[in-house]
């Protein structure tokens, strides 16, 4: 137990939290300025429930996620339920596609509510879309794009979908790629964003000018990266984000835009450009942050938490409702020595963290 000792003490801290550096050499005390006026279970049963996907349409509350025995587990099925408050809960489907179904992602249109199921079977993903006109039936899976990919938070933007599609594997075989779509089920390349350096989950973010941001996973370094084109989004430029990517979403609510992540806090303190490698078997403790991003910067802003407990956490999802944002992600319900057993649990939550006022 001497672990615990010695790495919670500066976590249980009640106003700040220890980041990783923003630039090499730097480390930070930093105490974000929003706390959420609210965390409850939405659900937790004993059973893996994770990687989620919120939506609001046709007024009514919409969260998928995957149900399973554990993380890496290969026996996970999306759930679906609906709310009309965020409350009380009622499900509306759900899915045994091929494998394990996992990391839903919601995509909402005025007269479809489209689910993207990411299947993993026999080692290889492929995506599945069904979709829904009236909230009672859905339409019959059907695999879109290429096999080996998971589509990624697919957003619309001037009367077309787009979405990162990230292939997993080796190092060098990884690529992340930028996809487009004109009705939710057929999609087509438009570029590469980056490839062959360990790419993985890439999240969009446009502008009021139309100009594209990625924010991209690295599996080879403890830090992601911030991709910007502009349109055609053909040509990607590159800089480090200065924080942890992971399982992240991206959200503008009344021109402030949020990205929430997995926060890593490394003892010792792990710089964002050290490579995976350098700090595996350092004592980890996670939580959830969302960050504002101002002026190509990703700043805290609410950690949903706590840290201490060593958990696996995030995937989050988040919906604007009112001055605030609903924001869902999992925690895992016990701890854990650095490795995903077969078998665990973890369980959904919902924040309700305030909204930036506009000007800040």
């Amino acid at each position: 137990m001497q672990r615990l000792t010695r790495s919670r003490s500066w976590l249980r801290c009640p106003i700040a939290i220890w980041l990783f550096a923003l630039s090499p050499g730097e480390a930070q005390l930093v105490e974000p300025p929003v706390k959420p006026r609210e965390i409850r279970k939405v659900v937790s049963d004993g059973r893996h429930n994770a990687f989620a996907a919120l939506a609001h349409w046709r007024d009514s509350y919409w969260l998928a996620f995957r149900k399973a025995s554990g993380h890496v587990a290969r026996d996970g099925d999306l759930v679906v339920l609906r709310s009309g408050d965020t409350r009380t809960w009622v499900k509306s489907r759900e899915w045994d596609v091929s494998g394990d179904d996992r990391d839903a992602q919601l995509l909402v249109t005025k007269k479809r509510l489209y689910l993207y199921i990411n299947s993993l079977h026999e080692g290889r993903f492929r995506v599945s879309v069904t979709f829904t006109e009236d909230g009672r039936s859905w339409s019959l899976p059907q695999v879109v794009y290429q096999p080996g990919f998971i589509l990624w938070k697919p957003v619309e933007w001037q009367g077309r979908f787009y979405a990162g599609a990230h292939r997993p594997g080796s190092v060098r075989q990884r690529t992340a790629q930028l996809v487009t779509s004109t009705d939710g089920i057929r999609w087509q390349q438009v570029s590469t964003i980056r490839a062959g350096q360990g790419e993985s989950e890439t999240t969009l973010s446009f502008d009021g000018r139309g100009r594209l941001t990625a924010f991209l996973r690295s599996q080879v370094t403890v830090g992601g990266f911030i991709l910007e084109s502009p349109p055609p989004y053909e040509q990607w430029h590159q800089r480090p984000s200065g924080r942890h990517l992971s399982g992240h979403s991206v959200y503008t609510f009344e021109g402030v835009t949020y990205l929430i992540s997995r926060l890593l806090a490394y003892d010792p303190p792990a710089d964002s450009a050290e490579p995976r490698s350098a700090v595996a078997g350092r004592d980890l403790d996670q939580a959830t942050m969302v960050y504002t991003y101002d002026d190509g910067q990703l700043q805290p802003y609410c950690l949903l938490g706590p840290l201490d407990g060593n958990h696996d956490s995030s995937y989050a999802t988040a919906v604007r409702a009112g001055d605030e944002m609903l924001v869902v992600y999992h925690r895992s319900g016990h701890e854990y020595g650095g490795e995903f057993r077969a078998r665990d649990s973890a369980d959904l939550f919902l924040a309700r963290v305030p909204l930036r006022a506009v000007g800040r």
